[in-house]
């Protein structure tokens, strides 16, 4: 079934990069102290908010227009590159004039040289954003998938260098992440050329349209960055970079949760735009139910293992982030929902649904975090959180259940067949043959491998089939290629 198999894809290359991201923190971590982990932490967000802030919600109307054929790939990759281009240039400016001038109080604590170096990456930031979901519109997983590997994979040989060998302190962490979110967008450009021509031209009346679609999404994807991370800058405010440091690790161990139901998300909002209205509201339900159980099965690991695994990789110093991790996880339990129908959502044309559940969750979440903060210290945080990850998931749920007819019960709840499910899977697994799992696993290794190859990027050789400036053509080779894969 090729959802299940874009599905394993997806989920195997975020398993990786959480495993890259988390030894990349690890060394952070261990080599910069809580005090150094805050600043990078703190820092590093500047540049996130303000590609967020750029966004426009572009790339969501690239998969959209792309999948549904209102707009040819040539012209979404070309007004992509045009527009991650000038509208990084307009935020760089705009920060750096106003972190000049008011010199703002949550930055005090942190050298200017390292927020004018994070505040470069901004446009390739928004180009590897817009370009990556061009090729996961076209279907392409596995190059979608192997931009975020590479990111991850340069960033942590950067930061091991330049910590271990140079000792560059905290900015040569600020360093290695630019440098890897700069490779990643050249990578990008590169995979995306393999099959559509990328033109140095801005198509005006694309970009208003591509803007009223993905305005709606991309509203909701500011307000939910704030939900994310705005507890971050109030930690910072009412306390200090160190306490930022203890927060961010137990962000980063409870959102290592999300990346099961990010892939699944990914996959259903790149597919639901080609589906019926009828086979969305059947299949989606059991997709979300499998998607809560798997994450609340992996939660209560982390619940009873977290302070072995804090006190193992990032050492006794930051036991204090225990606590706010233990009061995250509920929160990111319920949020699992949400990554899966608000995507779907989505997909059906309705972005604006998101946006809303979002605007809800952070009215909720900005007065909680100002009265448990000074009250709770990071505790309070992470229980402001907590409940504004609820209201979301309440607002998405309720919403899906509106739209698709279904029950609450089929959502959330695993059935009988599930079960057997299961049950078949690990029956199957048991009685697999070693020789043809080596044999598969063989080959699976080979392919990957395949992917750093550089004509892999350069669409040399290795393509097996040809450029096309023909976005009627582009698309019935994706899905050729689909049925074929579906076939076998």
């Amino acid at each position: 079934m090729k959802f299940i198999r874009d599905t394993a894809i997806t989920f195997s290359a975020h398993i990786i990069a959480v495993i890259l991201g988390i030894a990349a923190v690890i060394v952070i971590a261990r080599v910069l102290g809580p005090e150094g982990k805050g600043a990078y932490s703190l820092i590093i967000l500047v540049p996130a908010l303000l590609a967020l802030l750029g966004n426009l919600g572009i790339g969501i109307a690239n998969v959209y227009f792309g999948g549904s054929r209102k707009h040819n790939w040539t012209e979404l990759a070309s007004n992509s590159l045009i527009s991650a281009l000038g509208l990084g240039v307009l935020l760089i400016v705009g920060f750096l004039a106003y972190f000049f001038i008011f010199q703002p109080s949550f930055l005090q604590e942190t050298e200017t040289r390292y927020v004018v170096v994070a505040t470069l990456v901004v446009p390739p930031i928004l180009l590897t954003t817009y370009l990556s979901l061009v090729l996961l519109g076209q279907g392409r997983i596995k190059e979608y998938n192997l931009v975020s590997l590479a990111q991850a994979s340069v960033r942590l040989v950067l930061i091991l260098f330049l910590l271990f060998a140079l000792k560059g302190g905290v900015f040569g962490a600020i360093l290695a992440w630019a440098i890897a979110a700069l490779m990643a967008a050249i990578l990008s450009v590169l995979l995306v050329c393999r099959t559509t021509n990328i033109r140095w031209s801005f198509h005006l009346l694309l970009f208003k349209d591509s803007v009223k679609f993905g305005v709606k999404g991309y509203l909701g994807s500011i307000i939910q960055f704030l939900n994310y991370r705005l507890d971050m800058f109030l930690v910072a405010l009412f306390m200090d970079v160190t306490f930022v440091g203890y927060y961010s690790i137990s962000v980063v161990m409870a959102e290592a949760l999300w990346y099961f139901p990010g892939a699944v998300g990914t996959v259903i909002f790149a597919r639901t735009p080609g589906l019926g209205a009828e086979e969305a509201n059947r299949s989606t339900p059991r997709i979300c139910r499998n998607t809560l159980f798997i994450t609340i099965l992996v939660a209560l690991v982390l619940f009873g293992l977290g302070k072995y695994i804090l006190t193992l990789f990032f050492g006794s110093a930051f036991l204090p982030a225990l606590r706010p991790l233990w009061i995250l996880l509920p929160g990111v339990i319920a949020l699992s929902i949400p990554k899966v129908l608000a995507n779907e959502i989505t997909g059906r044309g309705k972005p604006v649904v998101g946006t809303i559940a979002a605007g809800v969750s952070l009215a909720v979440n900005i007065p909680l975090n100002l009265v448990l903060i000074p009250r709770m210290g990071i505790s309070g945080a992470a229980l402001a959180s907590t409940i504004s990850y609820s209201v979301t998931a309440l607002v998405v749920l309720v919403t899906f259940l509106r739209i698709s007819g279904n029950s609450l019960v089929d959502t959330i709840l695993l059935r009988r067949e599930d079960l057997k499910l299961y049950a078949d899977a690990f029956s199957t697994a048991r009685n697999l043959d070693a020789r043809k799992v080596k044999s598969e696993a063989r080959a699976i290794i080979l392919e990957a491998y395949s992917m750093l190859n550089p004509r892999f990027w350069l669409g040399s050789p290795l393509i097996t089939h040809n450029r096309s400036t023909s976005n009627e053509q582009e698309l019935t080779e994706q899905q050729g290629e689909d049925k074929n894969l579906e076939d076998s």
